[in-house]
């Protein structure tokens, strides 16, 4: 089974009748595709309420994902159960267009909380003295418009979020802002946008290097966080695109009138939340250069693929004979891991359409093969409704007990209870299905005796 990403372009374009040929397939074959969408769909959306086009995207996305949705909440990526209708149901009243002016903020609170009151209104007229020499550079001027010759705390935020507005919702003024970073020097070589994808990131760290500045591309980037650790995969990976952009990579051409850093940020976003899949689907050959590069750099297996791409690299291609797999895919070629008697295969075409891997014990009385689903992407969670499809497929390729009894042991599974099994005993072969103790997804063992 494939965890499949659209980006909103191709959701978009699914309706119209040159892409009924995919669309149809894509539809047809939601029994072993499994579609998952982001709030990054609804990023740009937002802004076309109540438009019918809208509507009927969101008809198109939901007739795909059904209820599968993953989000960032709380520093972590997690699967949740909501339909695309209910998400804009809940949340188109909410405004996307406006950054708050933290000044304003902190200023109401210090009238509204009498204790902080005194504390937070000394803080904001506090003096925040600003070195000349930082005024004669262009960028600074646009980073801190209109600051004050003696500004204080209160006029460096207010100041910054006009900026950040400006940056994220004014096309010209990012564009602008854009130009001035090439300006000052840090713009790629003209030819970059045909390096390949493996060479992007440490063609970037020579530049810089070049430059005088002695960090790798994912030093620059932690410093731009100030220097936070990158397990926050979000905030990393969201900056990374980010600074692709802003150096001249593939460059977002913003076609739109209300195209500016929010739509890099929203693909940024896109680009990120694909990276829980195996496959994303991208209409921007902009978006998919980017992430080609990133993925690359940062060791993650999800495929980019355009939509012209999708039937053939979709199609299912398995092993359902176990023979045929040991003999194929049980090599040198294929290992990845030995330990303690224990042999690590990763299978070129998955077992059943399911297992990306087999583990081989040889044992006194026979061989044992585990077979194991394992995601070589961000992703680290599995959805309740994957995990019984999996039991399902592999009930129905050994046979499926009695419904009471399968129903049971099933829900058992899928809930990560590694005391229950799915037990096949054949002729001087056994084999279990059970939950992953580690993983909590379901996972195949094949005893063959002798």
């Amino acid at each position: 089974m494939k965890r499949i990403y659209l980006d909103w372009g191709v959701i978009s374009n699914l309706k119209k009748p040159e892409y009924a040929e995919v669309r149809d397939f894509l539809l047809t074959h939601k029994d072993s595709l499994f579609f998952v969408y982001s709030p990054a769909h609804f990023e740009d959306a937002m802004r076309s309420e109540g438009d019918e086009r809208l509507l009927q995207d969101i008809k198109m996305l939901e007739s795909l994902v059904d209820n599968h949705y993953i989000a960032y909440i709380q520093n972590e990526t997690s699967p949740f159960l909501l339909t695309p209708t209910e998400y804009y149901s809940e949340n188109k009243g909410r405004k996307n267009d406006v950054i708050p002016d933290y000044s304003d903020v902190l200023s109401s609170i210090s009238k509204d909380i009498p204790v902080f009151g005194g504390l937070l209104e000394t803080l904001l007229n506090m003096p925040f003295p600003i070195p000349e020499a930082a005024r004669s550079y262009d960028l600074f001027n646009k980073i801190l418009p209109g600051i004050p010759e003696t500004p204080t705390l209160n006029d460096v935020l207010h100041s910054s979020a006009i900026f950040m507005n400006n940056m994220m919702f004014n096309k010209e003024y990012y564009k602008d802002y854009r130009s001035s970073i090439w300006s000052a020097g840090l713009k790629l070589e003209p030819n970059a946008g045909k390096w390949e994808a493996k060479d992007v990131v440490p063609n970037i760290t020579a530049y810089l290097k070049a430059l005088g500045v002695d960090k790798t591309f994912e030093e620059f980037v932690l410093m731009g966080l100030g220097n936070k650790d990158k397990d926050d995969k979000y905030q990393f990976f969201i900056a990374a695109y980010n600074i692709l952009d802003l150096i001249g990579y593939k460059a977002d051409k913003l076609p739109k009138a209300g195209n500016a850093m929010n739509s890099v940020n929203t693909d940024a976003q896109h680009a990120y939340y694909a990276a829980f899949c195996d496959y994303f689907i991208a209409q921007d050959t902009h978006l998919a250069d980017k992430t080609q590069a990133l993925y690359s750099e940062f060791k993650i297996s999800t495929k980019v693929i355009t939509p012209s791409e999708a039937i053939h690299e979709l199609t299912e291609v398995r092993y359902d004979d176990l023979g045929l797999l040991m003999q194929e895919q049980l090599k040198e070629d294929n290992i990845v891991e030995r330990e303690d008697g224990a042999v690590a295969y990763k299978l070129s075409y998955p077992f059943l359409g399911l297992f990306t891997h087999c583990v081989v014990y040889e044992q006194q009385d026979g061989t044992l093969l585990e077979f194991k689903l394992v995601f070589k992407n961000y992703s680290n969670f599995i959805f309740y409704e994957e995990a019984g499809r999996m039991i399902d497929a592999v009930s129905d390729y050994f046979g499926r007990p009695s419904r009471e009894e399968y129903e049971s042991v099933r829900e058992k599974i899928v809930f990560g209870d590694v005391n229950a099994a799915i037990n096949w005993v054949g002729d001087g072969i056994t084999s279990v299905l059970k939950a992953d103790s580690e993983r909590n997804r379901p996972e195949l063992f094949i005893k063959i005796n002798g």
